[in-house]
């Protein structure tokens, strides 16, 4: 009789402490963390090779990483870049400012204000360190990538209209 009472409250301890644990980053800082986990085999997997980028995803994977405004010039520049058979105005992955991912490392920490993340990614190979300020905006869905400024060259959404 006193095994089974034991054991139960066993399982709910145990319950309560995993209910207790933090579930990670919250709000702007944890969407971005978010899109990191998702898409880290980019820069973590050599072999196998996975096709496709997280820019060459379908709309719906699209929208719940980056506004609407966003998603619109991604799919602009994938269009593009598709009738023209060669690149447009995007010639990198985005979240890791590199054409070739692999071996780079992020840090992502919240920003200056609750609506800005900032992930620095390094090269372990070199002494490479690219900035990135996500620039994010709550929607009824949830938080989503609003522009990508960078230390080296302008903005996601500057580069994505085409503009210098």
């Amino acid at each position: 009789m006193k095994t089974p009472i034991i054991l139960i409250l066993c399982a709910l301890v145990s319950s309560c402490e995993s209910a207790a644990q933090p579930k990670g980053p919250v709000g702007a800082l944890g969407a971005v963390v978010h899109l990191y986990k998702d898409y880290s085999w980019e820069a973590v997997l050599d072999e196998p090779l996975l096709s496709g980028t997280l820019t060459a995803e379908p709309r719906s994977t699209l929208e719940r990483y980056f506004d609407s405004t966003l998603v619109a010039l991604i799919l602009k520049d994938r269009t593009c870049s598709e009738a023209a058979k060669a690149i447009c105005n995007l010639d990198f992955l985005p979240i890791w400012d590199a054409q070739d991912p692999p071996g780079l490392t992020v840090r992502i920490v919240l920003g200056e204000d609750s609506t800005t993340v900032v992930a620095t990614v390094r090269n372990a190979t070199r002494v490479d360190v690219s900035q990135l300020k996500y620039r994010m905006v709550k929607t009824a869905a949830g938080w989503r990538v609003q522009d990508i400024s960078y230390n080296s060259h302008p903005s996601l959404v500057t580069l994505l209209r085409g503009q210098p």
